[in-house]
Parts: C-alpha cells; sequence; structure tokens
C-alpha cells in the first residue's frame, strides 16, 4: 500500500510514511499542516480544518459511498473469518501462520532498517507486527471446544484483538486493489487514492475502530458457540449491528480520505508553482 510499502521497486521516490521510510531520509515533499495539538482530529476528519469547495464536497461524496460499499464487505468478511477460525481447525491453523510469518516479516524488516527510523516510527511498527504475531498465537488457541460455555465478557478481549488484524490485513488488501485498478483510469504522473503518511494514519486508525467493533461484537454475541445448524442464524443477528456500523466507518473514512487526497494535491500544485527569483 502507498503509505505504507516503500516505492523504490517502482523507480520512484519513497512516498512519506512508508514501511521504507523506515531505513530513513529527509521528506522534503510538502506536507499538509493540521494544525498543532489538533493534528489528530484535521487528519481523521480534515473538513474540520481544511476550506472545502464544491469539488471536493462532489468527489468526498463518491469516495464516501465507495467506503460505505467497502465497510459492509469488511464487516462481512471479518465476521466470516472470525467463525471460520472458531470452528475450523485447518482454517485457524492456515490464518495463524499466517499472521505471525507477516509479523515476524515486519519485526525483521524493523531490525534491517533500524538505524535510520525515528523511535516512534519503531515502536509503532513493532507494536502492529507484535499484535499481528499475537493474534497468530490466539489462531492456535481459539478451538471452539475449548471455550464454550466460558462467559462471554472473558472472551471480548480476545477476539476483538483478532478482529483488528483481522481487519488491518484485509483494509489494507482492498487498498492496494483499489490504487491498483484505480491506476488503469488515470494518467501515469496522478495521484494514488491512498499514499501519503496522513491518509495511511487515517485509513489505521478507522480500520483499528473497525476490526475492534467487530470483534467485540462478535464476543459478545457468542457467535462461536451456537451449533453447527444455528451459526448462520447468529451471524445474520451479529450482521444486523455490524452492517451499519461498518457503513459508517467506512463512509467516514472514504470522505476523509478524499478531502486530504484532494488537499495535498493543491498544496503540492501550489509548492512547485514557477519562481520567479530563479
Amino acid at each position: 500500500m502507498k503509505g505504507f510499502g516503500s516505492d523504490k521497486a517502482a523507480g520512484c521516490p519513497p512516498s512519506r510514511g512508508s514501511y521504507g521510510g523506515v531505513a530513513g531520509g529527509s521528506d522534503s515533499a510538502p506536507r499538509l499542516d493540521m494544525g498543532g495539538a489538533g493534528g489528530l482530529t484535521g487528519i481523521l476528519f480534515p473538513w474540520t480544518r481544511v476550506e472545502m469547495t464544491k469539488d471536493m464536497i462532489c468527489k468526498g461524496t463518491i469516495s464516501a459511498i465507495v467506503g460505505v460499499l467497502l465497510g459492509i464487505i469488511s464487516s462481512l468478511i471479518v465476521n466470516c473469518t472470525l467463525v471460520e477460525i472458531s470452528v475450523s481447525s485447518f482454517f485457524s491453523l492456515y490464518l495463524g501462520i499466517v499472521f505471525i510469518t507477516v509479523g515476524a516479516v515486519i519485526l525483521w524488516r524493523i531490525n534491517v532498517n533500524a538505524d535510520g527510523a525515528s523511535q516512534g516510527r519503531k515502536l509503532q511498527l513493532t507494536f502492529f507486527a507484535g499484535l499481528i504475531v499475537f493474534s497468530g498465537v490466539l489462531c492456535f488457541v481459539l478451538k471452539r471446544n475449548w471455550f464454550v460455555g466460558l462467559h462471554a465478557i472473558a472472551k471480548v478481549p480476545l477476539y476483538t484483538i483478532l478482529g483488528v488484524s483481522v481487519a488491518f490485513a484485509l483494509t489494507f488488501s482492498l487498498v492496494d486493489v483499489v490504487n491498483y485498478l484505480f491506476s488503469f483510469f488515470q494518467s501515469s504522473v496522478s495521484k494514488p487514492l491512498v499514499e501519503s503518511r496522513e491518509q495511511a494514519y487515517m485509513v489505521l486508525f478507522f480500520t483499528l475502530i473497525m476490526g475492534g467493533v467487530f470483534g467485540c461484537i462478535f464476543g459478545m454475541m457468542d457467535v462461536e458457540d451456537e451449533m453447527q445448524y444455528q451459526i448462520k442464524l447468529a451471524l445474520l443477528r451479529e450482521q444486523q449491528f455490524c452492517y451499519p456500523l461498518g457503513a459508517l466507518i467506512g463512509g467516514l473514512a472514504g470522505f476523509s480520505n478524499e478531502i486530504l487526497r484532494q488537499s495535498e494535491q493543491k498544496l503540492r500544485y501550489y509548492s512547485t508553482e514557477f519562481d520567479e527569483d530563479i
């Protein structure tokens, strides 16, 4: 994903906030100032900090609609994945190996590029890598017959963590796919849908919220404890809560991402205008 992955292989300068950026290097590209202490609010809800135009609102609305659809799809996939982890030994083994491998690769890249990495970036990546590895371990221990009868409150933290990791992997895979498909309908110099560090952090924040909420609802409703023929009904009941939440979070993320994208495009345009003093 642009914004978290390195662009060096493509022969382009690395985008801000990429994993490749862990290796160091200055960030000379113009950045969107979201306003000091309110920077987080400016990134998550950029329309509160930037001057909105009619074009921004129109494009943001289209992005919000796409975000709603992706949020609903993510809701379905995350919850079905949690069910399969709970009831299928093969699927839980497979996903556990995938999570542990991905987390180990991220940790390895952090150590390899540790010389030029900022302390804050290293801590962030180490935290998420550890979370992914821990989720892989949970896939091995969340056997259905081990947890039947256990109070839902005791399972909520485990499924919340697992939901965050599944949503994290799914969301950034979807973003990569959308960026790839979007590249066929734009010129080679156009900016991807998600590229900058601010956009990546915004998507990451909404992903954490979405995965945590889905995992929490899944654990509280005891979907995994239902009998085989009742799991589908229990999943449908849960989706009545998760679909609207997924649509809301996805819509907010889509709208915010497009506003950030348009704002940074405008900032980049003004910062590269012809300088009469040269």
